[in-house]
């Protein structure tokens, strides 16, 4: 997985930070609660859940992009995510915006606190059927759902 590393690390070295997701209003703010931000780039997303109030993680497998993210009241962890094993019960607030890892995906459900909200924004290039991820999310509350392009916003019962 080095040849991701050096992918990405290339990629973001001169990339312009991209506009958070729209996903994120509905976050509701709150104050000392958790968030994970899994592939989080340059931090855009981050960065306006820690102006919502919350103590955020971020990580990515980008060095490069981490070192450009000027926050430092955000965690930032290096880490490719494909063994990645997210903590039981830490996070109010998980999301996966423009990153697919279906492995990560299954595990949301059991390790989002109850109540939790996660958001999910994929890309073409990482296609899920609609019905195999409602499988996957069939325990939580959907709050906002658009097909096209994928979208997805759901608290956890």
């Amino acid at each position: 997985m080095y040849e991701e590393k050096i992918k990405w690390n290339k990629k973001y070295k001169n990339l312009s930070p991209k506009p958070p997701s729209a996903l994120l209003n509905f976050v509701p703010e709150a104050t000392g609660k958790k968030a994970l931000d899994l592939a989080g780039g340059l931090g855009s997303n981050a960065e306006v859940l820690y102006s919502k109030g919350y103590q955020v993680t971020l990580i990515d497998i980008s060095d490069t992009a981490i070192a450009r993210i000027a926050s430092t009241d955000i965690e930032k962890i290096c880490l490719n995510l494909d063994n990645y094993i997210i903590p039981q019960n830490e996070f109010d607030v998980i999301i996966m915006i423009k990153y697919f890892n279906l492995e990560l995906l299954k595990q949301i459900p059991s390790v989002l606190k109850n109540g939790g909200i996660f958001l999910f924004e994929t890309i073409k290039k990482y296609p899920i059927s609609k019905e195999n991820f409602f499988e996957i999310f069939k325990d939580f509350e959907t709050v906002f759902f658009c097909e096209e392009p994928f979208r997805y916003v759901g608290k956890k019962i």
